[in-house]
């Protein structure tokens, strides 16, 4: 295998976008180095969006370990399942294969830091649900800063939210931990809703890159794309960006979240100028679309 692939940690609360997120880091072995998923609350429970990755796993024939992480939030408990969302299992209430593995033993902050720290500087996180855990590693291992080559995350939005007028979900949920990992010096790349909701997949686009898929993979990924009704799948754009950047423009600059305003808590405030932070401003739709259907098209028969 190719040493030059990106090793990464894909942090995730499964989620229906969540399952094309993952998807793509398993269909593309020559680019990505799959290093651990790791899982939060936010969709649904931690326990919930676990054993939802695990799943997700056995449907895509990976073996990536899977830890579990924190319980709650920061500085609140989780919410009720987003059911509107991504319905009452977090899967947009589909069903896949159980799978009879077990997440691994050690939780998700301290799986972050151990591999971070073997990589020495190459890892990049990969997180698509809320920030605890980032933020909890950060908090208990300081030195991890040093230590992973960037964050690539799906959050925030320059222009909009969607929790309201002001922040995005992700963000919103736990905007304490948001607030650590943009502080953090880590080098951040911000895929936020100004691209991804510009960026839906629908039944049609999919029938015509699926048509090699296998059944049962296929079958899934219609029955999520008919439960979001054609609706964006915010978390596969994020990692897509890792595969081939071209197809956003950039803004480049600093970012801030807003904690201690009541109305605006969860905002995302992008600086243009001087900063090590990245926000995703525009998107060039049928580039994106070439990419998500070479995902589709990998999980022939023979993957």
């Amino acid at each position: 295998m190719d040493d030059r692939r990106i090793p990464i940690i894909i942090d995730t609360d499964p989620g229906v976008d969540d399952f094309f997120c993952i998807a793509y880091g398993i269909a593309f072995p020559e680019v990505f180095d799959l290093k651990a998923i790791t899982t939060i609350g936010g969709n649904n429970v931690t326990a919930v969006t676990t054993r939802n990755a695990l799943d997700i796993c056995k449907l895509l024939h990976s073996d990536a370990p899977v830890a579990a992480g924190h319980n709650s939030f920061l500085t609140a408990e989780f919410g009720e399942p987003v059911e509107i969302a991504h319905g009452k299992n977090g899967l947009g209430n589909v069903d896949i294969p159980h799978s009879d593995r077990k997440p691994m033993d050690k939780e998700a902050c301290d799986v972050i830091y151990d591999i971070a720290k073997e990589l020495n500087g190459e890892l990049v996180l990969v997180p698509v649900g809320p920030l605890t855990n980032v933020a909890l590693a950060i908090q208990k291992y300081p030195d991890i800063t040093g230590l992973i080559k960037k964050i690539t995350l799906m959050g925030g939005g320059v222009e909009r939210g969607n929790v309201n007028e002001h922040a995005e979900a992700n963000i919103w949920h736990d905007a304490e931990a948001a607030k650590i990992v943009f502080d953090s010096g880590i080098p951040i790349d911000m895929i936020g809703l100004d691209v991804t909701l510009k960026a839906p997949v629908s039944r049609a686009d999919l029938a015509e890159m699926s048509q090699n898929t296998r059944d049962d993979v296929r079958v899934v990924m219609e029955q999520l794309i008919d439960f979001r009704r054609g609706e964006p799948m915010h978390d596969a754009v994020t990692i897509a960006t890792l595969i081939d950047d071209s197809f956003i423009t950039w803004g480049c600059g600093s970012i801030d979240i807003i904690v201690d305003d009541p109305v605006k808590k969860g905002k995302t405030v992008f600086t243009e100028g001087k900063g090590n932070h990245r926000a995703a401003l525009k998107i060039d739709l049928p580039a994106y679309h070439r990419l998500f259907g070479e995902m589709v098209g990998r999980y022939t028969a023979e993957q």
